[in-house]
């Protein structure tokens, strides 16, 4: 029952983000819209001013000559990093606050330092000073500042070099160009990335099951069968239940789960099979009904037992009275089990409910008189079908482990969780409760390929030679 190494399935991953590319068509699209919306009507005009000053090695020897050296100007260049640090300390930014202080007083060295930019020009010794602000004599009174005062300190920090100011800032006349269209592409790249990674993730922490395949891939218990669930149009759980009107690729599915289901059952002593999950909600007691109506429709003597006595769930399924007695009332000696049988419109068919609840369930399908009673019930019926309660629930069903067969174990599509199987598989396995095989249960079945759909459809309709003389009513009555 240990499940196998598991691995990301990188093509399922693909496909699953493909499913869902709509998302990602929406992040894209609002992303677009949020970014070229903020450019466009949102962001305030800034505007860059800029001045250039030069950099040099002064070199006396060659100076005289009216010449610098092309290695003075790669000494230049390469110091510009440098001229950048020194341009940016806190000594230059406190000179320059001090000039701009008298016209703009709430400046502060941190706001003038994120102002401004500086880069070389052509990879000469040209420095380019940019500043950028929300007004233009602003931008061009920092920028001019600067130019002041920088070359004073570069000379003083970096005694090899030298600086001269070459223009300086003017206002200037237009707001920088904004380009709403390429930061909106940037906003719709950064949203659909984001989207995809958002599935990548959903993916990975997704542990819901979603095909059979998952189940052999992940578990060495066999899959006897996939029976596709009727999408629900009632609230009525008898909507589910097999009839003359029950689709034939359905009734098909229920066959097959029952001589894969008898085949398990050749060398048992015992035939007596409970049908579990690892949750309520599964279709547990959906499959166990209409196995037991698959078994009786092949002519077998069956006997559905509801041991749910929690949680009765056959009374729905079958519309006997609530209040009728059953399996809890059976095992605490208050009336025989041939008193309790409730027929049901399939004449090999008989259910025993579950009574009426009482305060110990689990010690009650662990007693005595439980085993003395599946005794019983085996010599009379070909076999013994008990709907249990869910294995992560409750421990009903695993004091049934030494008393049947085995059980069956329903999985549910997109419902049952890899971690609840695996955890169920674990509590059976300690108690020693022989899982027979698991019934996948789901609405879209991937019985899928083209030679499925188009040979298989036309076969049904053409060999469904059902009688139509049984209604689909489940009315049970008592015996």
């Amino acid at each position: 029952m240990n499940n196998k190494r598991a691995s990301i399935d990188l093509v399922k991953l693909a496909f699953y983000i493909l499913k869902r590319c709509w998302l990602i068509v929406i992040c894209a699209a609002i992303g677009f819209g949020y970014m070229y919306w903020q450019t466009a009507y949102k962001q305030r005009d800034t505007y860059t001013a800029s001045g250039t000053m030069y950099v040099y090695n002064a070199n006396p020897n060659l100076v005289n000559y009216g010449y610098t050296s092309t290695s003075d100007l790669s000494s230049a260049v390469r110091l510009l990093d440098t001229y950048m640090v020194v341009v940016r300390s806190d000594k230059v930014m406190s000179v320059v606050l001090e000039r701009l202080h008298p016209d703009y007083p709430n400046l502060t060295t941190g706001y003038i330092s994120s102002t401004l930019s500086m880069a070389s020009v052509s990879e000469t010794g040209v420095m380019q000073v940019r500043c950028r602000t929300d007004d233009p004599q602003k931008s061009a009174d920092i920028c001019n500042a600067v130019l002041d005062v920088a070359p004073a300190e570069i000379i003083r920090v970096v005694s090899a070099g030298s600086a001269e100011v070459i223009d300086y800032a003017t206002p200037p006349r237009a707001p920088d160009s904004r380009n709403p269209t390429r930061r909106a592409m940037t906003g719709a790249m950064a949203g659909a990335v984001a989207a995809a990674a958002l599935l990548a993730l959903l993916f990975l922490l997704n542990q819901r099951i979603e095909t059979a395949k998952e189940l052999t891939d992940n578990y060495t218990v066999p899959v006897l069968a996939s029976v596709k669930r009727e999408k629900k149009a009632s609230d009525d759980p008898g909507h589910f239940v097999l009839s003359a009107k029950s689709p034939m690729d359905q009734v098909e599915n229920y066959a097959k789960l029952r001589m894969n289901l008898l085949y398990t059952l050749v060398d048992k002593e015992k035939h007596a099979v409970m049908v579990t999950s690892a949750i309520s909600g599964e279709g547990k007691s959906t499959i166990a009904a209409n196995l037991a109506i698959s078994l009786a429709m092949s002519g077998k003597n069956i006997l559905l037992v509801d041991a749910d006595m929690r949680r009765a769930c056959q009374r729905d399924v079958f519309h006997y009275d609530d209040k009728l007695p059953g399996l809890s009332d059976i095992l605490v000696g208050q009336t025989e089990w041939s008193d309790c049988l409730v027929k049901t419109n399939w004449e090999t068919l008989s259910i025993i409910p579950a009574g009426h609840l009482p305060p110990n369930p689990a010690e009650l399908l662990d007693s005595k008189s439980m085993h003395t009673l599946l005794e019983e019930l085996e010599k009379t019926y070909d076999l013994v079908l008990l709907d249990a309660p869910p294995v992560n629930i409750v421990s009903d069903p695993l004091a049934l482990s030494s008393q049947v067969a085995g059980t069956l174990f329903v999985v549910r599509q997109n419902f049952s969780d890899h971690r609840e199987v695996k955890k169920a598989l674990t509590a059976m396995e300690m108690t020693g409760l022989n899982v027979l095989g698991f019934v996948f249960y789901g609405e879209n079945l991937k019985q899928g390929s083209y030679y499925y759909r188009k040979y298989y459809s036309g076969y049904y309709s053409k060999y469904d030679t059902r009688s139509h003389a049984h209604t689909s009513g489940t009315e049970g009555q008592r015996k």
